[in-house]
């Protein structure tokens, strides 16, 4: 595969060098792959970057989806920052900066004519702040519910595995075809206090597996009336299969800012229907966690 990969480059340079000679000839920047680690407070080191956002020396080359072939037209030593790009609410068409990760930064040579290949490494920035982190390993939840009843499994075929992290539970919600209640709605306890004065950026990062579709949002409290004002933002399909996990990235900080002035604080909620076809619908939860800067 490597082979393949550096033939193709090689004529992929031929081909721009003869049919324009004229042209500067481009340094190239490979990006194969990405990882991403975290610590332990900061719950899984699940991940789901599928582009990056290059700048060298400050100027911003544009987002590429990985693997990524960047010609540069520099040479020399120059500092190259990458930033990684997660897909908003699940949605492929909607890409965005993920700013609570780190930015990957590296001083390279680049040669003209030449590839080289970096693969960045990314963590929690030193400014993401996290609200609270649900795995479903302590006792109790962090969520109250109303419908189906919220469980843990430990089964070894509904667990999220990543890599070497040790997991021994996960959320569950299991609906039987014959269940008087066929929806769930899980509502976070301890209200989320955060503002457009307190809050630049905040999403819920959660994973998903489930054979039906999730819905997640926020209830906006407003003390003052008393009430509380719903927002749908995302609606989450269903899984391939049980083991198919779902990294997702919902974006909270549009709903959070557009809030009425006397809204202070926020809850979170994640609903579910069964889909009234198969025996038993199961929804899986894990790695749910509030991150903000």
């Amino acid at each position: 595969m490597k082979k393949v990969f550096s033939i193709t480059i090689t004529a992929l340079i031929l081909t721009l060098t003869a049919c324009n000679p004229r042209l500067d000839v481009p340094s190239y920047i490979y990006i194969d792959s990405v990882s991403f680690s975290c610590l332990n407070e900061q719950g899984s080191a699940s991940c789901r970057i599928g582009d990056v956002r290059l700048t060298v020396d400050g100027d911003d080359r544009g987002s590429y989806s990985l693997p990524a072939l960047v010609p540069v037209l520099d040479a020399g030593s120059a500092l190259v920052q990458i930033q990684p790009v997660v897909y908003k609410n699940g949605l492929s068409q909607q890409r965005v900066v993920y700013y609570p990760y780190s930015i990957y930064e590296k001083v390279m040579t680049l040669r003209v004519g030449k590839v080289d290949t970096i693969r960045p490494h990314f963590i929690y920035s030193d400014l993401a702040k996290f609200y609270f982190v649900e795995d479903f390993e302590d006792a109790g939840f962090k969520f109250s519910g109303t419908g189906a009843l919220l469980t843990k499994t430990n089964a070894a075929d509904l667990l999220l595995m990543v890599g070497s992290e040790a997991n021994y539970s996960s959320g569950m919600i299991t609906i039987d075809e014959n269940d008087t209640n066929r929806y769930f709605e899980l509502k976070t306890i301890t209200p989320i206090y955060l503002t457009s004065t307190n809050s630049t950026v905040s999403f819920l990062e959660l994973n998903y597996s489930g054979s039906q579709s999730l819905e997640v949002g926020l209830y906006a409290n407003n003390p003052s009336t008393n009430r509380s004002t719903q927002y749908i933002i995302a609606n989450i399909n269903s899984s391939a299969n049980r083991q198919t996990w779902r990294k997702l990235y919902i974006n909270l900080t549009e709903t959070i800012n557009n809030s009425d002035f006397n809204v202070t604080n926020f809850d979170i909620y994640i609903k579910g229907f069964a889909g009234g076809v198969n025996t038993k619908d199961t929804f899986l939860l894990d790695n749910i966690k509030v991150v903000y800067i």
